[in-house]
């Protein structure tokens, strides 16, 4: 608008009767007006020009890392980084591309173009032309300056119908980075979905790195200090001086009153620390669900009823407060998931096993929760979800918990009062995601004194007397079946992860048999964290290199085809039905307490945040370490909208080392010319830059 209003005030003066006027104020108006114009669209076209540079140093770097083909193959590397880095801005700038083999081992890219002005075309200047040129030798890795390079893929079900181009393009990368060098090029590959298997199962891993005894506070969370049910005939008063439910959002417990045994949880952890046991040499933590159960009776002070309850359970009398003015049955207020594996079956009778998942570690903002909720001490000084701090069993907080999807209700969550068989997931029954056992198997007993609990239960999901060691599964499914879809409590818990290896047919390998997992969603950050631990100096691999070892470049490439997100269990996100309304995740549930307490997140957008945020907490301290990162948004197929697009590529262009170590792919094609390009610059190495 201002443009022509310009205009138009140019073509008044050149109207004027008096001419000499107007000719004077078009001498001097007119080269003042080209020279401020002129000073703009320079500013503007550096601007284009720095970029172009820039693309042409990685289009260069990628066309020579791949000598062993044509020039023609080489041409179509370069042209695809230039507009993988430019995108819709190539068409505009009406970039042309050239890759020249100038001689041996020497390699060059010159983009041309011209970019539109604004201002100066009052003096008929309607584009501006620019030209960068970019050379680059091979090398070739050396010992001298090793490389260490972790992908981190997305293995997401929305890469299902992509997973041959995500192969293929990360094939391309490795050889970029191994074609050379004596071995000198080590390379970690992590799948990750919305948990991640970092593949520490062996013993001494096991008893090193994993909490296998419940030292850790979430371990267990969903289970611990649930209220299943109510003496024999009491039907609860939640409007009387006992009322209020137990459990709030959380999964158990007594609401904000702290149980005695939560208050008790630290020092029980001190002890274990104290007098060595280890998760090597410790019993079950978890009190026993496996026949033969050994009964104990239990008089209520408040109401003079006798129950029986398994050792290790325990009651609640009707005057405790938030109890309705019933007694009632709680599960135990320690719980370890790694010991709920041995006492499931499969469908065969076999007893399922850890797969190796775990889940994230606990943050300063939630040690300062449990300590103000949960009678805990803890430093709060060390974010040991987005640090590569190593796991010692002297440090509780540090160790991982493995990763167990609960069972789910034999109910819908759209209808709470209509019945679902466990069995596959199906949108007809519109039941729960993971079902798996029947809720009715392995209960408590009506010879207790207890109400019997119902076959439909809103907290059906959180009982622990269900994993009897006896009851088979009706589906224990543990790679994707045609849909994607896994089954279990190792559901959706992807392949694990390849430790940096310098074996080139071991890395192709892997990369040739990663799946897409359904289900769960995608949290960025654990990739992102998991693809550092294997770069990482210190336990649970210590594979890397210390850091500040000259000449030894780390590199992280951190791949997405969409945004961090956790899917609605049942596909029901419009109701607030049931705590476990999200599926499973490293972070648990959405309901539980972990995320809608600890961390108040009581929706989907604001986990979104929250997990955006510990991304670029990640980020910036692998940077601080010293390792590199470059990010890959994957928009294939338009799968993200364009508000979607925009926020994938300004936090993944946040979190890269540099502005254009951030790079978005469309298809194939392009996929596989930014893996190149990146795998190149990765390796600088072996290429570099001589113009």
């Amino acid at each position: 608008m201002m443009t022509k209003r310009v205009s138009k005030a140019v073509q008044r003066f050149f109207r004027r009767d008096d001419g000499s006027v107007a000719v004077l104020t078009a001498v001097t108006v007119i080269p003042a007006m080209a020279a401020i114009g002129g000073a703009i669209e320079f500013s503007r076209l550096n601007s284009v020009r720095v970029a172009a540079q820039a693309a042409a140093d990685t289009a260069v770097l990628a066309a020579a890392s791949k000598a062993n083909l044509s020039q023609t193959e080489r041409q179509a590397i370069a042209a695809g980084a230039v507009n993988a880095i430019f995108g819709a801005r190539a068409a505009a700038l009406r970039l042309q591309i050239v890759e020249t083999d100038v001689s041996a081992g020497l390699y060059e890219v010159k983009i041309t173009g011209d970019a539109p002005t604004v201002l100066q075309k009052l003096i008929g200047m309607e584009r501006l032309s620019f030209s960068v040129t970019s050379r680059a030798t091979t090398s070739g890795v050396s010992a001298a300056k090793p490389l260490e390079l972790a992908l981190a893929l997305d293995n997401t079900g929305s890469m299902s119908a992509n997973m041959g181009d995500l192969k293929a393009a990360a094939k391309a990368m490795v050889d970029a980075v191994m074609g050379a060098g004596g071995g000198a090029a080590r390379v970690s590959v992590v799948p990750y979905v919305a948990v991640v298997n970092p593949g520490l199962t062996d013993a001494a891993s096991v008893a090193n790195y994993i909490d296998t005894t419940a030292v850790s506070p979430f371990n267990g969370q969903w289970y611990r200090d649930y209220q299943v049910t109510q003496g024999a005939g009491c039907v609860p008063n939640w409007g009387g001086s006992g009322g209020g439910s137990g459990g709030g959002a959380g999964s158990g417990g007594t609401g904000d009153a702290r149980d005695i045994l939560d208050i008790l949880a630290p020092i029980r952890r001190m002890a274990q620390e104290l007098f060595g046991v280890t998760s090597a040499h410790a019993a079950d933590v978890t009190p026993n669900t496996v026949a033969p159960l050994t009964l104990q009776s239990w008089t209520s002070p408040a109401t003079g009823i006798t129950y029986r309850i398994p050792v290790g359970f325990y009651a609640l009398d009707a005057n405790y407060p938030n109890n309705g003015a019933c007694d009632w049955f709680k599960q135990p207020a320690i719980v370890s998931q790694y010991e709920l594996f041995k006492r499931t079956r499969d469908q065969n009778n076999n007893p399922t096993r850890w797969k190796g998942c775990v889940e994230v570690r606990v943050s300063k903002t939630e040690q300062t929760w449990l300590n103000a909720n949960r009678g805990w001490s803890y430093p709060a000084s060390t974010d040991y979800d987005v640090t590569d701090t190593p796991p010692s069993t002297a440090d509780s907080l540090s160790l991982f918990v493995p990763y167990f999807w609960p069972d789910e209700p034999d109910f819908s969550p759209f209808n709470t009062t209509i019945a679902v068989p466990p069995g596959p997931y199906s949108s007809a029954t519109q039941g729960f995601h993971n079902n798996y056992l029947m809720d009715t198997n392995g209960q408590i007993q009506a010879s207790w004194g207890w109400t019997p609990v119902a076959a439909i239960d809103y907290g059906a999901g959180s009982w622990l007397m269900k994993y009897d060691g006896a009851t088979k599964a009706a589906i224990i499914q543990e790679t994707p079946d045609a849909a994607g879809y896994t089954y279990g409590p190792n559901a959706g818990c992807p392949d694990p992860v390849l430790r940096l290896t310098n074996n080139t047919s071991t890395v192709k390998s892997k990369i040739d048999g990663l799946s897409y997992w359904q289900s769960g969603g995608t949290i960025i950050s654990e990739g992102l964290m998991w693809a550092w631990r294997t770069l990482s100096p210190r336990a649970p691999y210590a594979d890397g290199a210390a850091y500040g070892t000259p000449g030894v470049e780390k590199v992280i490439v951190l791949m997405t085809d969409g945004v961090n997100e956790l899917i609605d269990n049942g596909n029901n996100a419009a109701a607030l039905t049931t705590k476990n309304v999200s599926d499973y995740s490293a972070y648990g549930y959405l309901g539980d307490t972990r995320l809608w307490n600890a961390n108040a997140v009581t929706n989907y957008a604001a986990f979104n945040t929250l997990m955006d945020n510990r991304l670029l907490a990640a980020c910036r301290n692998a940077k601080a370490a010293g390792v590199k990162i470059y990010t890959v948004t994957f928009n294939h197929a338009g799968y993200l909208t364009s508000a979607q697009q925009a926020a994938a590529q300004t936090l993944l262009g946040q979190c890269a080392s540099q502005t254009n170590y951030a790079y978005t792919a469309t298809d194939a094609a392009s996929l596989t010319a930014v893996f190149t390009a990146i795998g190149a610059s990765a390796s600088g190495s072996g290429l570099r830059l001589v113009k």
